[in-house]
């Protein structure tokens, strides 16, 4: 007879303790329905406990299933509930779908057209937007306004989707499927997080449950792998069978991601998968599956709000392409969203590098993609420089402008690193990975309140990115970048370097500074003479000169002779005895005509100074 007082006991317990701590959840989410139906379910579950203490028995058993359903229900609810629970997450609404939807949902002709008739699709037909949805799609991004309330929330959904890049990449491989498609899928079904599945947004710690349900069909333990998953979503959706990735056919595949024949259709509703966040969108949404509200409102960033963030911040562009479904002699151009090869490097500054000044031109030559290279290429400029950025990025092979065995090996081991199986040849991605380095450090810094300030922050984001010469003394595309294509034993660049920081600088502040670039330390010295920046080792001899006279952003150089100058870098902070410096062509030993940009620390005597202003 205990036993049977005792097991209900603990389960009630049990029950009790779950639904405290699914209180706590809706509480830390706002969610103050669910917060009242938790509250009233311990208190009955607390009676009933009470009554089970004193042995009445009758009726415990099935009050026991009650509340286990009831709590279910709530914990569903609140677990899909949209606001999130702060910190980073981003605000995220359950995508609900409407499950009667035939099988051939993805047929439906347009937003004027009956209802398609329910039917069992072949397998391999390939989903295809039709006319009429097409014109309907394209009239809603002509005439889109992104409201100011969504405007910075997406823009940080795309930003989200740039650092995600890799993971979305890996799920695509070997398709034609976009990698930031599939990220902005991963918003509206996952709020961005790795840890559910993109069939869904249900946790990867088991198969989805909610529609579709038992996918992957198969896996290899769990939790399950978010690429491995993800790989079976796009394969269950048909999108490794598109070939259309046009503006039209992009939002017609996230639109066919929720459903297309619904309640939005019918009620002539725009729907918020794609356009909430817009004017097109007020209100109306599915609150569970199956079941619309028509006066509920989604606080969700649509699809195409999030399509337009990517644009905003350069990881996608929109171009005109020709459509692939008609012969090329009549095709009309349409509209293709292209992503952002730089994108890899998940590198959001890096997507907008301004390279059209006299300073930076050359770095083009650099930068530029210089088309599929593989074995054998007779392209030996652009195998010098895969050779290059191979072994800067720590992958040794010869630098002979010979796409050997070796560098094919080391190509490949680079890209796997990467997530990126398979590949023994040159992409664009591959690429912008390899030149990932220099695209950051060329990256526009945040606003400083001065030039010098500026200064010190464009070398220190250049000397992150560890500047090293490669293939022989002041060689490479660190040396080429500061000066101006030229390298070699004679071109010591230690002036270049700090004149390119001051030309990054000027560019990024948006100022018209005379700053006449020189190469030359003596070079630099007579101009600040002339100028009358320049400030002998002599005039801060005492802590108290120093502190007055020199700070960060001024330039140090080390005098030879009394006419003689050999180096030069960047005060990065002022100290009594030693400053610590920001200098290219150096060494770990502080001296000169080094391989590297490094910071480091000096002492004051036989250094002078020059101002920048």
């Amino acid at each position: 007879m205990a036993n049977d007082v005792l097991d209900p006991i603990k389960e009630l317990d049990q029950l009790r303790w779950n639904s405290w701590h699914a209180r706590e959840d809706a509480k830390a989410k706002g969610d103050d329905d669910s917060v009242a139906k938790l509250t009233q379910l311990l208190v009955e579950i607390h009676d009933v406990r009470e009554d089970a203490v004193f042995e009445i028995l009758g009726g415990i058993a099935a009050k026991l299933d009650d509340f286990t359903n009831r709590l279910a229900k709530i914990v569903a609810r609140v677990k899909s509930w949209p606001f999130g629970v702060g910190g980073d997450d981003e605000p995220h609404e359950k995508q609900f779908f409407d499950i009667s939807l035939p099988p051939n949902d993805f047929e439906d002709q347009g937003p004027d057209a009956p209802s398609v008739e329910p039917a069992n699709p072949p397998v391999d037909k390939v989903p295809t937007v039709a006319k009429a949805w097409a014109e309907a799609y394209q009239n809603l991004w002509d005439t889109m306004d992104v409201r100011d309330s969504f405007k910075s929330l997406a823009l940080a959904i795309a930003k989200k989707i740039v650092n995600g890049q890799a993971k979305y990449a890996a799920a695509v491989q070997g398709t034609k499927v976009p990698w930031w498609f599939i990220g902005v899928v991963h918003s509206m079904e996952c709020g961005l997080k790795f840890s559910t599945h993109l069939h869904n947004g249900d946790p990867l710690t088991a198969r989805t449950v909610n529609y579709p349900p038992n996918r992957p069909a198969v896996i290899n333990g769990l939790p399950i792998d978010w690429v491995y998953s993800a790989k079976d979503a796009i394969d269950y959706e048909k999108l490794k069978l598109v070939t259309d990735w046009s503006l039209s056919s992009v939002l017609y595949h996230w639109h066919r991601y929720n459903g297309i024949n619904n309640e939005y259709k019918k009620r002539q509703i725009p729907t918020p998968y794609l356009w909430s966040g817009s004017q097109h969108y007020v209100k109306g949404k599915y609150t569970s599956d199956h079941y619309f509200d028509p006066n509920a409102v989604s606080k969700q960033v649509g699809a195409a709000i999030i399509l337009w963030a990517l644009i905003e911040i350069n990881a996608v562009s929109l171009v005109e392409t020709q459509a692939s479904t008609v012969k090329k002699k009549t095709a009309e151009p349409v509209q293709s969203p292209i992503g952002n090869p730089a994108a890899a490097a998940q590198h959001v500054a890096s997507l907008a590098i301004d390279l059209s000044g006299d300073a930076f031109k050359h770095l083009a030559e650099e930068l530029d993609y210089p088309g599929e290279i593989a074995a054998g290429s007779k392209n030996k400029t652009a195998v010098k420089r895969i050779q290059e950025w191979l072994n800067l990025q720590g992958y040794t092979t010869s630098i002979d402008s010979d796409f050997g065995a070796s560098t094919t090996k080391q190509l490949s081991r680079f890209a796997t690193a990467y997530g990126r199986e398979g590949i023994e040849g040159l992409n664009e991605e591959i690429w912008a990975l390899l030149t990932s380095p220099l695209r950051k450090a060329l990256a526009p810094i945040p606003a400083t309140p001065s030039l010098e300030a500026a200064v010190v922050n464009v070398a220190k984001q250049h000397i992150t990115q560890m500047p090293t010469e490669v293939g022989g003394n002041n060689c490479g595309p660190w040396v080429r970048a500061y000066m101006r294509g030229k390298e070699g034993a004679d071109w010591k660049w230690c002036g270049g370097f700090v004149s390119f920081m001051i030309e990054q600088a000027i560019r990024d502040l948006g100022v018209d500074i005379a700053f006449k670039r020189q190469v030359g330390v003596d070079e630099l010295v007579a101009d600040a003479k002339k100028a009358g920046r320049f400030i002998r080792d002599n005039e801060v001899s005492t802590p108290l000169l120093r502190q007055s006279k020199l700070g960060p952003g001024y330039l140090f150089v080390v005098r030879e002779t009394a006419t003689n100058w050999t180096h030069v870098g960047i005060v990065s902070s002022v100290m009594s005895q030693t400053f610590d410096t920001l200098e290219g062509n150096t060494g770990g030993d502080g001296g000169t005509d080094g391989a590297n940009a490094r910071e480091g620390n000096r002492s004051y005597p036989d250094r002078d100074f020059i101002r920048l202003l």
